[in-house]
């Protein structure tokens, strides 16, 4: 059977990017790192994942002006948060999307910094799969999610935060959504602890000696 892929998903899929204030940023590194150096990894973490993202309309959701700005620098479009916390940012960057338009959501972390890419998460996936399922991308724990994409047109309530990656398979079985998971060396490490940082250098140095 032929594919149902579109030529250009880039039509059909946005990128969703939560980021809160660059200063108050993995404030749990801060018996390793000063707040400048927070900052600089936050806003590192976060180019990485723009510059994975190209090719695709990026939004990022956000409640700060200095954020918005950096943003916009990287032409990412800018959806202001009304209501605080990660699920009512995804919520709004979500809504925002669908009224473009799109179809698909990919809602991203913007603290993976080992990401490279995203296609390869559904270059494999036809277009009608993708709208009645969710691709889930767990953080090596197994506990959170750190990528997902859903489809606008659904009723999914968003449960980020401890055990994300559970709640989530249970929200698509609510609402009738198929779970794809996919497991991903490097966008499963996100960057909230020391050795979360640790691990994130040894496998970029391996990166760098394999390229």
């Amino acid at each position: 059977m032929p594919s149902q892929q579109p030529a250009d998903l880039s039509e059909t899929l946005a990128m969703i990017i939560p980021i809160k204030a660059f200063h108050q940023a993995k404030e749990r590194l801060s018996d390793l790192l000063t707040p400048a150096e927070r900052l600089v990894l936050a806003k590192m973490c976060a180019e990485r994942v723009i510059r994975a993202a190209i090719g695709y309309q990026v939004f990022v959701v956000c409640d700060d002006e200095e954020v918005a700005e950096w943003a916009r620098a990287q032409n990412a479009k800018i959806v202001w948060q009304s209501e605080s916390g990660l699920n009512n940012a995804i919520k709004a960057g979500v809504k925002a999307v669908r009224a473009r338009n799109f179809d698909l959501a990919m809602i991203i972390h913007s603290d993976l910094p080992l990401a490279t890419g995203f296609s390869h998460l559904f270059e494999n996936s036809d277009l009608q799969t993708l709208k009645t399922s969710i691709t889930v991308v767990p953080d090596r724990h197994e506990d959170g999610t750190n990528v997902m994409i859903v489809p606008t047109a659904s009723d999914f309530e968003f449960a980020y935060g401890r055990n994300s990656f559970i709640e989530h398979q249970l929200v698509a079985e609510k609402c009738n959504l198929t779970v794809r998971i996919i497991h991903d060396q490097y966008l499963s490490v996100d960057i909230d602890t020391a050795q979360d940082l640790d691990l994130a250098q040894k496998l970029q140095k391996i990166t760098n000696m394999i390229n």
